[in-house]
């Protein structure tokens, strides 16, 4: 990777929120948010055209926006909002708009002109005539982002679960991603090679599966410091990926998630990131609040390091989330070091009296991995700190519970 390589910051000429980003090929591409703003590109993002649509007149926030092609694409949000224009943005046609009681929408996904779904407001809804008519399906949970890989097979995301059908989206059941019980706020799916599926939400975690939602890892990942919440993930491919959330930060991975690394995102560092689109592994693009617009075009930068010889030099530590949490008497702590440091380890009650120190000692580059006894140690929240070379780096919270 060059070391000039860097996300720039395109100009969309708003100040709102946005929320979804889509492109049709290299240059075509559409985002949208609140206030009803719908943009446009035909050449990259060089340039974005405000689109005028009937959604501006209610105001209302749009969530979602899916391009068919060149001429169709729908547009889905708040107020009960479906929009469809059939000639690039020139007119619209308002398939549903205005319902103040009507619910959200916050996902949509065509296999084709015609057929296609929208979830949102605990309700999955297919059309197989471009919106003319609906199959309705009540859902369980207010659903965030929805994916169909044939006309039977689909997945939607919600807090902490993804739900999947075989019928087209007539019925659902639970996947069961391993999330101990946390309901992460998964707001965006990624898919790659209508097999690969990732999610993220809260902190750390990152989900993935490699058979559309059969089976699921968690990989504790992520490790976001300053700690910020990540909002959605994008993959090009079955290795590389970004990650992005609140406060600006932007992660990035090359070997499937196993690692991220805190990508040099550049302007407007507290706008969070609510939508990326990969359209290969270096062209990509990001929005976000206050308007951001960010795109690169050869992977971007790492924040603390260079790519060279197809080796990242890393951030210099990982501080992992204890496992299990809460947890009865025994807990495993563990940490990733690049450097070698002096490393302690210290366990900390909710005073800030130090407890235990588990590490106290110079460690090479490494993953280390601790067991807690906590015999001598009442129910109650805990913090472990993670010192090098005697500077604090990060702290997290644990619950014991006897």
């Amino acid at each position: 990777m060059s070391v000039n390589a860097q996300w720039v910051q395109q100009n969309s000429g708003i100040t709102s929120n946005l929320y979804d980003v889509k492109f049709i090929n290299r240059y075509t591409g559409w985002t949208l948010g609140d206030g009803g703003k719908v943009l446009k590109t035909t050449n990259g993002g060089i340039n974005w055209m405000n689109i005028p649509n009937p959604s501006i007149n209610g105001g209302g926030s749009l969530s979602s926006v899916f391009p068919v092609d060149s001429l169709i694409c729908y547009v889905a949000g708040g107020n009960d909002i479906i929009l469809k224009t059939t000639n690039g943005g020139t007119n619209w046609i308002e398939i549903r708009n205005g319902n103040p009681n009507g619910g959200i929408f916050n996902g949509v996904y065509f296999l084709n002109r015609d057929t296609g779904w929208f979830c949102g407001s605990y309700r999955v809804l297919r059309t197989t005539n471009g919106g003319i008519t609906f199959d309705s399906t009540v859902t369980i949970s207010f659903n965030s982002d929805i994916y169909f890989r044939n006309f039977n097979e689909g997945l939607y995301c919600t807090a902490g679960r993804v739900f999947k059908t075989t019928n087209s989206g007539m019925n659902w059941f639970d996947t069961n991603v391993p999330t101990n019980g946390w309901a992460y706020e998964f707001r965006k799916l990624s898919i790659v090679n209508n097999q690969f599926v990732s999610v993220v939400g809260g902190t750390s975690p990152f989900f993935r599966s490699t058979d559309f939602g059969s089976t699921w890892q968690s990989l504790d990942s992520i490790h976001s410091y300053p700690p910020s919440v990540m909002y959605c993930c994008a993959f090009a491919n079955i290795n590389t990926g970004y990650a992005g959330g609140t406060y600006g930060y932007l992660y990035k991975t090359t070997n499937g998630g196993n690692n991220w690394y805190r990508q040099n995102s550049g302007t407007m560092p507290n706008a969070f990131w609510g939508s990326i689109f990969c359209f290969n592994d270096s062209v990509v693009w990001g929005v976000g609040g206050a308007g951001k617009i960010m795109f690169t075009s050869n992977g971007g930068q790492w924040l603390t390091g260079v790519q060279s010889n197809n080796n990242v030099i890393a951030e210099e530590y990982s501080l992992y989330q204890n496992y299990p949490n809460p947890f009865n008497n025994t807990t495993k702590l563990k940490y990733q070091i690049s450097i070698t440091s002096n490393v302690k380890l210290k366990i900390f009650n909710m005073s800030g009296k130090e407890e235990i120190t588990l590490s106290n000692k110079e460690h090479s580059p490494g993953i280390y991995e601790f067991l807690l006894k906590a015999d001598n140690l009442s129910s109650g929240a805990y913090f472990y700190t993670l010192y090098l070379n005697d500077i604090i780096k990060e702290t997290k919270k644990m619950i014991l519970i006897k």
